[in-house]
């Protein structure tokens, strides 16, 4: 359809010439007003009423300037051009997308490029020698072509710069650990469950680095140096420097005595048990010659190195909070530097615009390769369609609901929240009971040996137990509160989350209340530890930091038995059974296969790096166990994923389920840096056992141990660490920090404004197109009519 400006007096007219089967028909209709130019398209017009229309031109019109050809974007011969059809639209304007020429000059130079026509840039010499044979040799022309020169060939060293990290990059890829394994996941499931592998290989890596860490400052050494003085005295090889009446004296005596009562009770229990039966109950227990390891706080002290003939210490005390607080502050910047790669990505709209457009043209996986992914993956789309027309039908049975049906729904959300609340407090209460009848029989003594062996685990096995159930039960409670799929899946989510973190505290907690409640009361305590027996009772706690940390140790390894028991045990016959009884009975296809609960899985993986972060203290060589840990669960359940297991049908978003991987990490990551530093900072440590037994009377904690290091160094390096950790250091960079967050909290609130603000001028947008196609069918029929009436 052609439609070409005409001059004529009275109304400005517009000649319509119509193309293909209607070529010889012409009409004239009239317009309100001339074109105008509309900014940044060249060959572009728009009229008064926003229509756009393309400029070209006619070979048959010759007068300049004056007759012009527009080909109009609407392909309808019959649209009525009269009106200001613009102020009839629902939005106030219409948004154009230009092309700034900045960016166009970009593509044209992108196309130069991929035609090899950018050899090199042109140095400055040939752009002047060009401008002295042109003649126009000036200052301002001199400037610009130094410019461009320079401009030209940064760009040009950075594209090869960045084409060489590009290939990098890809070489540092294909030699990654797992990279074939992942990519292979990747193509099979999609992408949200090879977020899920993806993060526990980095979990991994984080695990190997703390290792190297703790390896390099603590075990080390610790095994390669030679022993320090008081080994010699412990093992009556010298006696103390100090004078018989000094305290100093007393103190090291004191502790002497009770470091080798200690090692008498070691001896006493387990020294004789070398069955493999017993060997086997001190592994998994880690008591015997498993406590007198490297794996737990107790078998550490200082040891000697000499250097140019003289014996110097090696402060084992320091070398273990370092390495501690080094372990902590490496997994906060990983963590923040993870979370802030992911949040770029995570952070877009909760609820589109045009929810069944996105599912039906950006819906796809291009990742998957393998025809049964990509059949489940179909599916998915279709049970999803499905379900948002379900949950579309819900709102709209909900916006027709009267307040007595809200306040059976709120009454009902009320009394689950109360249930789940209670089901929480009641699995802690049940987690303290088991700890506290687990210390209790220990100090009754009168249970068999497999008896005591059962209470030892009683509380472990309680805790894993609760993990498996009480998320199930909080699956089904949160069916009746009707809430939308995506909410319903984040409160189960929270709440699962909440018993997983809360059960190790609560565990702690009992512990503290059992082993060191009466921590002011020295006249009760026997060398820094409450419940201190005879040496021949096997449940004598000796080395509390020892204790707690084989109780961490004791979780850990039960949580790696029960991830693979249950692929064995239940996952495996689950698939056998669909397989071979699908088809005869109904009940197995209604059940069917064992979907990858990939929510569940991703708790399960930060239980264990919490377990791994709050053991730190307490059992140095947990970063080894864990890493270990992420090992089996990582081939544990691609076997469990590739043989047992179909993908969840409703899956997370990769993004949105990458964010929350590094949230809930963060959390519990703040919640096992909390006990521990109390630890450090508020309770004594043992007098029998530990780096820190030298100092250790009742107003000494094992910071004093840095402390007391820091005192030996010169006045410089003091004066600057002790201002380091002043309050006139310390309350200014709080201060900055708030202010950084309250900036950056600025910041996000803008882009939520800005966001509202766009999703504002999608929808006016669709109401735009909506009023534009009625407008064109009204008048088609229009048209049609008036055909019909000739």
């Amino acid at each position: 359809m052609m439609a070409a400006k005409d001059d004529s007096e009275g109304e400005d007219n517009v000649k319509i010439v119509l193309h293909g089967d209607c070529a010889e028909q012409e009409s004239e209709r009239p317009l309100l007003s001339d074109v105008t130019p509309l900014e940044g398209f060249r060959g572009r017009c728009q009229t008064d009423s926003g229509l756009v229309v393309r400029l070209r031109k006619n070979p048959r019109l010759r007068k300049p300037e004056r007759s012009k050809v527009v080909t109009l974007l609407l392909s309808d011969p019959g649209l009525d051009l009269q009106g200001d059809i613009r102020s009839k639209l629902p939005s106030v304007r219409i948004r154009r997308y230009t092309a700034s020429r900045s960016i166009k000059h970009r593509r044209i130079d992108l196309h130069k490029i991929s035609e090899g026509r950018y050899v090199r840039p042109r140095p400055f010499w040939e752009r002047y020698e060009d401008l002295k044979n042109r003649s126009r040799v000036s200052f301002r022309n001199v400037a610009r072509a130094v410019k461009v020169s320079t401009l030209e060939r940064i760009e040009i060293q950075a594209r090869k710069w960045h084409k060489w990290k590009m290939k990098f990059k890809d070489i540092r890829q294909s030699l990654t650990v797992f990279h074939g394994t992942l990519r292979e996941i990747e193509g099979r499931y999609g992408m949200a469950i090879m977020t899920y592998f993806r993060f526990v290989k980095w979990l991994m890596f984080l695990n190997f680095y703390i290792m190297i860490i703790t390896f390099a400052a603590l075990v080390i050494p610790f095994a390669a140096l030679s022993s320090s003085d008081f080994d010699d005295i412990l093992s009556n090889k010298s006696s103390p420097d100090f004078s018989v009446s000094s305290p100093e004296f007393n103190m090291t005596m004191h502790v002497v005595d009770c470091t080798r009562q200690y090692i008498r009770h070691i001896d006493q229990v387990h020294g004789n048990t070398r069955t493999s039966a017993m060997l086997f109950v001190d592994l998994i227990q880690g008591t015997g010659y498993m406590e007198r390891s490297l794996l737990f706080y107790g078998a550490y002290r200082n040891r000697t190195y000499t250097e140019d003939g003289h014996q110097t210490v090696y402060n084992i005390g320091v070398a273990y909070l370092f390495s501690v607080f080094l372990s902590f502050l490496l997994s906060f910047i990983l963590i923040i530097k993870n979370s802030a790669k992911n949040m770029k990505a995570s952070h877009g709209v909760e609820k589109s615009v045009a929810q069944f457009t996105n599912k039906v043209f950006g819906g796809w996986d291009y990742c998957i390769k393998d025809n049964r992914a990509a059949n489940h993956k179909k599916k998915v789309i279709g049970g999803a369609l499905a379900a948002d027309l379900a949950e579309q039908d819900r709102i709209k049975r909900l916006g027709m609901r009267m307040w007595v049906d809200w306040l059976e729904v709120w009454g009902m959300r009320i009394v689950i929240n109360v249930l789940v609340f209670v089901l929480l407090c009641g699995s802690l209460a049940l987690i303290g009971f088991t700890t506290s009848k687990m210390i209790d029989e220990s100090d009754s003594n009168k249970s068999s040996t497999a008896a005591n062996l059962f209470f030892q685990f009683v509380p472990h096995i309680t805790i894993t137990f609760l993990n498996l159930v009480v998320p199930r039960v909080f699956q089904k409670l949160v069916i009746f509160e009707e809430y939308t799929n995506e909410f319903r899946i984040k409160i189960t989510l929270f709440r699962s989350i909440l018993l997983r973190l809360a059960s190790p505290v609560a565990l702690m907690a009992m512990l503290y209340n059992k082993l060191l409640l009466n921590d002011e009361d020295d006249e009760m305590k026997m060398c820094g530890n409450l419940r201190w027996t005879d040496d021949d009772d096997p449940n004598s706690v000796r080395c509390w930091e020892t204790y707690v940390g084989q109780q961490v140790y004791k979780l850990l390894l039960i949580d790696m038995v029960v991830v693979i028991l249950v692929v064995l045990l239940w996952h495996t016959p689950r698939r056998y059974i669909n397989t071979k009884y699908r088809d005869r009975f109904k009940i197995v296809k209604f059940i069917g296969p064992q979907e990858f609960d990939l929510p569940k899985s991703v708790v399960d993986i930060i239980y264990a790096q919490n377990l791994c972060w709050f053991g730190l203290l307490f059992c140095p060589l947990i970063p080894a166990i864990t890493f270990l840990h992420n090992i089996i669960v990582f081939f544990v359940k691609k076997v469990d994923l590739f043989k047992n297991c179909r993908p969840e049908s409703r899956p997370y978003k990769t993004s949105k389920s990458t964010s929350l991987f590094m949230k809930v990490l963060l959390l519990s990551f703040i919640l096992a840096v909390v006990p521990v530093g109390y630890v450090i900072g508020k309770i004594q440590p043992s007098q029998s056992c530990g780096p820190f037994r030298m100092y250790s009377n009742h107003s000494f904690r094992m910071y004093h141990g840095l402390v007391n290091y820091v005192y030996s160094w010169d006045k410089g390096p003091q004066t600057v660490f002790f201002f380091i950790g002043s309050g006139i250091f310390v309350v200014p960079l709080l201060i900055l920090l708030m202010l950084l967050m309250y900036y950056y909290w600025v910041i996000g609130s803008g882009y939520a404004t800005k966001k509202e603000y766009v999703l504002e001028d999608l929808k006016m947008e669709k109401l735009d197109t909506k009023f534009l196609l009625k407008q064109i069918n009204k008048e088609k029929e229009e048209l049609l009519r008036k055909d019909s009436d000739c």
